[in-house]
């Protein structure tokens, strides 16, 4: 496809076959994507089918296609190829543009030598009329031959395009010079050199606009390159006595165990068996502080190891990586096209039947009634030269590819930019709506804050004063009794608050307890009762304690702690109370204060109890007004709608998980910290790096990437809109000026490398206010994953944590 009117072409030739709904066609991207009708999904190998079929139509209809391998193991090669394809097809045009501007050099030094009186018996036969008419010729058996043949057989199978416009003007003024040769007596002017020069500056504009497809992709070619050919195999898993031998990473299974010494990428997906180090992610998350790795710890294909020998075990197939899932992601977005491009799709898909029909008027326009308007030009020649020199340039300016580029090469540069930084956007209609949002929604858990739930405080019931006690050991209850006891009946579960009270417990190096076998009962939502030694000891709600025969509750204002609360009993007593807290992430306060400052209302809800919810709110910055509390899913999914009905363009963020109803039914649905996996389709957005500063950098990466889009078509319309009737010759009669077809050419390559420009100046303004917020931002200290031991301790108080 060489222009927007090709792609409206194939979208509606697509569209046109019975068995597909709808069609999007990407220009930049040069793919397809069908939606067939629910009859044909019925059909065993339905895809391939109607695949071949539709690739084999737009063949024949000359648009050469075959059916896309959209698995994500292919992606990646699918990719390669289309670029090495994209850098063949440069270097051709690139031989191209060297020879057309060596004819169009040569024909400049005829006129120049002319211009100056030089006498030269040779340098005369460059200025002849006969010579200029072989170059013409030349030119087109030459380097502009597949532009002509390619829009002569457009034109002829009922699709014209880019090249069609530019192959009729370089005809057009071909044939009107040779028949102002051969019959002198017309009195027309001849003008060979304008096919030749239209030529060189079409293909120049061509050359450049190919060089910008190439650089809007970049960022994707280097994701891929960062992806190591070569894997150090363990021969017999053996981690201290191990040979290895160097596989390609193409060729590893599931299972195998690889070496990954300091300085390699690592070659895949899998887990840390043996060793410790420090591996960079920053190509994938886009975080820049190193993370440590340790046994049991997740790995991609594609991260750094800094410095320490790591055993790795594959978990996923050679070529199935967490990288390769980015790109099928990325690329799934760059075939959503943005509303906003619509009316440019509708505009190109008739432009060029347009701008024809608008160089025939031109020409009877100026036959018929040029000698009346510019006395002066028919001086020169004859009103018919004039008119079929100026519906030359009608059809030569016309610019439909600027049309048809205007949004996907931004949409394309900035997934691409967005996914170098850890950021996953959907498409071009989520950068679009995301750009608009002006309500967002967040989730508490895991979202405003970590989602890993630490103690903070233990209390003893006897610290409270006047509460006779059943001792267990020396008559009082003390903190790491409190704790031992509780981690003793929460070994049984997966519960968040169980593993908190474990990991505290052993932080604490309380004494090791556990629960008789069989007495474990639990029920979700309120608590977990076991027999430890001969007590029975009960650990959840206060509801749950009291069914299990607890009376007496000193703690009354418990409730008011802002922190969640579990009870212990023991034996129908109460023996004190644990108190967690979900860590605030360090960024929640900027990042709603940086919404805020945008005119975005900010939104809380939570299904913890409403104290620890307006604890969270008020610490981030959140109006209290707008926390709601004690929610469930199908309660958030409501509270989505009501916003909704107020026309606020909505969006949610959340875990993707507990979420998902709210997710899918927002306008913008963001899942925080879940990797490729969270991108399902309720996620509109995914943001890797687990950082919720994140968001904001996707809100501003959405909304620079719709004004460049914007700017873009502006550009577009204006230039077509003032373009054609400066080269009809509106300004003819008043100023003089016409443009010739040579510069009418020039003027189209100029407008398409220039929306090119403006969406690669998308990545360089990113860019600069990244490393302007990089500056101001403070350093902080380089904080590995470790086991969880020291990371857990340091959140517990002195007071005892010592016990």
């Amino acid at each position: 496809m060489s222009c927007g009117g090709c792609a409206a072409s194939v979208k509606r030739i697509l569209e046109n076959e019975p068995q597909v709904v709808s069609a999007t066609v990407n220009l930049a991207t040069e793919m397809a994507v069908v939606w067939a009708v629910p009859e044909d999904r019925a059909v065993q190998d339905w895809k391939l089918q109607l695949g071949e079929k539709l690739a084999s139509q737009l063949t024949t209809c000359g648009y050469k296609s075959s059916q896309r391998d959209s698995s994500k193991v292919s992606s990646q090669n699918v990719f390669e190829r289309k670029m090495g394809e994209k850098l063949q097809n440069l270097k051709q045009s690139g031989r191209e543009l060297a020879v057309s501007w060596a004819l169009c050099a040569v024909c400049l030094l005829g006129h120049i030598s002319h211009l100056f009186g030089v006498n030269a018996p040779l340098v005369h036969l460059f200025h002849s009329t006969g010579f200029h008419l072989s170059l013409s010729i030349f030119t087109f058996i030459g380097p502009g031959r597949r532009l002509i043949i390619d829009g002569i057989k457009s034109l002829f199978k009922g699709s014209p395009n880019m090249n069609t416009l530019v192959g009729l003007g370089a005809l057009s003024s071909f044939a009107v010079s040779s028949v102002a040769a051969f019959i002198p007596k017309l009195g027309w002017k001849t003008f060979f050199e304008e096919p030749i020069m239209l030529i060189a500056f079409v293909l120049l504009g061509k050359n450049l606009e190919q060089r910008a497809k190439l650089k809007a992709a970049s960022d994707m070619t280097g994701l891929l390159n960062i992806l190591p050919s070569k894997a150090r195999l363990m021969v017999d898993n053996d981690a201290e006595q191990s040979s290895f031998t160097e596989v390609p990473c193409g060729t590893l299974a599931v299972g195998d165990y690889m070496l990954v010494l300091p300085g390699d990428r690592i070659p895949a997906d899998g887990l840390v068996k043996a060793g410790r180090s420090t591996v960079d992610e920053s190509s994938l998350t886009g975080e820049p502080m190193p993370v440590t790795k340790i046994a049991g710890a997740e790995v991609s294909a594609g991260s750094i190891n800094l410095n320490g020998k790591l055993t790795v075990e594959v978990r996923r197939p050679g070529g199935e990586t967490v990288m390769s899932d980015i790109l099928h992601l990325v690329e799934e977005a760059q075939t959503r096209e943005a509303p906003v491009q619509r009316l440019a799709d509708k505009v190109a898909g008739n432009f060029t039947y347009g701008v024809m029909a608008l160089s025939s008027a031109t020409f009877m326009f100026w036959s018929i009634f040029g000698s009346q308007f510019v006395p002066a030009a028919i001086q020169q020649g004859s009103a018919m030269s004039l008119a079929l020199q100026l519906s030359c340039s009608v059809l030569v300016i016309a610019c439909p590819c600027a049309l048809g580029l205007a949004t996907p090469t931004a949409v394309l540069v900035g997934t691409s930019l967005g996914a170098t930084r850890g950021l996953l956007l959907r498409g071009g209609d989520v950068l679009e709506k995301f750009a608009e949002v002006d309500a967002i929604v967040f989730d508490k858990t895991g979202t405003l804050t970590i989602g890993k739930p630490v103690v903070t405080k233990v209390i003893a019931s006897h610290s409270e004063g006047g509460v006779n006690t059943k001792d267990y050991w020396n008559n009082e209850w003390t903190e790491g009794d409190i704790l031992s006891l509780a981690a003793g009946v929460e070994s049984n579960t997966n519960h968040p608050l169980g593993k908190a009270i474990m990991e505290a417990a052993q932080a604490a190096n309380c004494i090791n307890m556990k629960a008789k076998d069989g007495s474990f009962m639990e029920e979700p939502g309120s608590g977990a009762v076991a027999t430890i030694g001969e007590k029975q000891v009960s650990v959840g709600t206060l509801d749950w304690i009291r069914r299990h025969g607890v009376v007496r509750d000193p703690f009354h204002e418990a409730e008011s702690f802002g922190q969640s609360v579990a009870y212990v009993a023991v034996d129908g007593t109460l023996a004190g109370l644990i108190c967690f807290e979900d860590k605030i992430r360090e960024d929640s306060h900027q990042v709603i204060s940086a919404l805020s400052k945008q005119g975005i209302s900010v939104y809380m809800l939570s299904g913890d109890k409403e104290s620890a919810a307006m604890n969270v709110a008020s610490v981030v910055g959140i109006q209290l007004d707008k926390v709601i509390s004690e929610v469930k899913p199908h309660e958030k999914k409501k509270f989505i709608s009501e916003l909704q009905k107020e026309h606020k363009l909505v969006a949610m963020v959340g875990d993707g998980i507990n979420d998902a109803a709210a997710l899918a039914l927002a306008d913008v649905g963001i899942a925080m910290g879940g990797g490729v996996g969270a991108a399902s389709d309720v996620s509109s957005v995914v943001l890797m790096g687990n950082r919720l500063s994140q968001l904001v950098d996707a809100l501003e990466l959405s909304k620079e990437t719709m004004r460049t889009v914007k700017q873009n078509l502006w550009w577009a319309f204006l230039y077509n809109i003032v373009g054609l009737p400066v080269a009809a010759g509106a300004l003819l009669p008043v100023t003089g000026t016409m443009l010739t077809p040579s510069i009418a050419g020039a003027l189209m390559g100029f407008s398409s490398v220039s929306v090119m420009a403006n969406s690669l100046l998308l990545r360089a303004r990113m860019s600069s206010r990244h490393h302007v917020q990089s500056r101001q931002k403070p350093h902080n200290t380089i904080s590995g994953v470790s086991d969880g031991a020291d990371e857990v301790e340091q959140s517990y108080p002195s007071k005892w944590r010592s016990t």
